[in-house]
């Protein structure tokens, strides 16, 4: 999403996280994490350089092309761009560590409940989301911060996606699911959605 907000055209390869294709030794060669996403970046059909985890991966983008819709507020307005990364940092680091898979099996592996995993994930996400309202209800616009998609925003959507699939009450934070919809009308953010992505099956996109 955040590269296509910037207008950086990407070659996509897709990995069956359900077959564990991302758990395969071909793929930890290239990402000993054996985490998703990894991007490799070639210049002349030769490799040059291969980054892995979401936010240093948006973060080189925004470096590598400053200028091509940033994802964050111009430097004059540090408030702004600190607020983004706070935003940035309840998805990234308050929700999506503990809630996603890796952690949430073994939650539920400890006494194989998958009701242990649901309360726990649940509990992780109403949380943060809960920090997340309250910021907006102070400094939200349009979107996140202020009135431009933000770094902020690339994350909170598979957040809440995320929460959709753990079929979690989403009524207790309206500025949210309201951002969360007005983004879903944007083509960059919906063109990168992990069901319309270019690559992805067509048994994953319903």
């Amino acid at each position: 999403m955040a590269a296509n907000v910037k207008g950086i055209p990407l070659k996509y390869h897709f990995l069956d996280m359900e077959t564990d294709e991302h758990e395969k030794d071909e793929y930890g060669k290239i990402n000993p994490s054996k985490a998703i996403p990894t991007l490799v970046v070639e210049e002349s059909g030769k490799e040059q350089f291969v980054l892995s985890q979401s936010i240093a991966i948006i973060e080189y983008l925004e470096e590598r092309f400053p200028d091509q819709n940033p994802l964050l507020p111009p430097r004059d307005q540090p408030d702004q761009r600190a607020r983004v990364r706070q935003l940035q940092n309840i998805i990234t680091s308050d929700i999506a560590p503990p809630s996603n898979s890796r952690i949430a099996f073994r939650v539920r592996g400890i006494r194989n409940e998958r009701d242990d995993q649901f309360n726990f994930v649940h509990k992780v996400m109403n949380e943060g989301f809960t920090a997340y309202e309250a910021h907006l209800e102070t400094y939200g616009g349009q979107y996140s911060v202020g009135d431009q998609v933000t770094v902020a925003d690339v994350c909170l959507v598979p957040a809440i996606d995320h929460a959709k699939m753990y079929k979690l009450d989403l009524s207790p934070y309206p500025r949210i699911t309201a951002i969360y919809d007005r983004l879903m009308q944007l083509d960059p953010i919906k063109n990168g959605h992990l069901k319309t992505q270019e690559d992805t099956p067509e048994q994953y996109r319903n």
